[in-house]
């Protein structure tokens, strides 16, 4: 439960200064858990269950693959996560760091949101960060529903707030203009 639910995006900004001052206990292992939500767009159950084999590093990508996700019946293919991306090395190393079989955050839930709140209010503001983000990019719905493995129903929400955003940005051009 949120004592403040959230529905402005995170900005670049914001993430990176977050991340720069947040506290994280353990490194890269809590860092990492973070900047995974934020890149995924995961649920925070879905990163505390991805164990080591799920991941594939390449020398310029990072492939996570979620598999089926936890609500609905849809299996997402690898997401493709580029490894200069800031605090991306985190992610990297907590999985380098983690045996073979075994969760790379290997936290109860509660923990999870715990490390995530020592930073950025709740895991769920890094997925509508990164979903408001896709559509504000100009992503279709479909590309977005490969990444996230939503139905169009639940991606209905974060539309009408990418939406509402173009909304409010279309009418203060126009008032430039007048």
């Amino acid at each position: 439960n949120y004592k403040q639910k959230l529905t402005n995006p995170l900005t670049d900004k914001d993430f990176m200064e977050g991340m720069k001052q947040g506290k994280f206990v353990k490194h890269p292992k809590h860092e990492g858990l973070v900047a995974f939500l934020h890149y995924s767009a995961v649920r925070i159950t879905e990163a505390l269950n991805m164990k080591r084999e799920q991941f594939h590093i390449t020398p310029t990508v990072l492939f996570p693959d979620i598999g089926h996700r936890l609500k609905g019946s849809r299996s997402t293919p690898p997401l493709q996560i580029p490894i200069d991306a800031p605090f991306v090395e985190s992610i990297v190393d907590s999985v380098r760091v983690t045996k073979k079989d075994k969760r790379v955050w290997p936290y109860c839930r509660k923990t999870g949101y715990n490390i995530v709140h020592r930073v950025f209010f709740y895991p769920h503001y890094h997925r509508l960060t990164r979903i408001t983000q896709f559509f504000l990019e100009g992503f279709t719905i479909p590309q977005v529903q490969s990444w996230t493995g939503l139905s169009l129903r639940a991606l209905n929400y974060y539309i009408g707030l990418v939406d509402i955003s173009k909304m409010g940005v279309s009418l203060r051009q126009k008032t430039r203009g007048n």
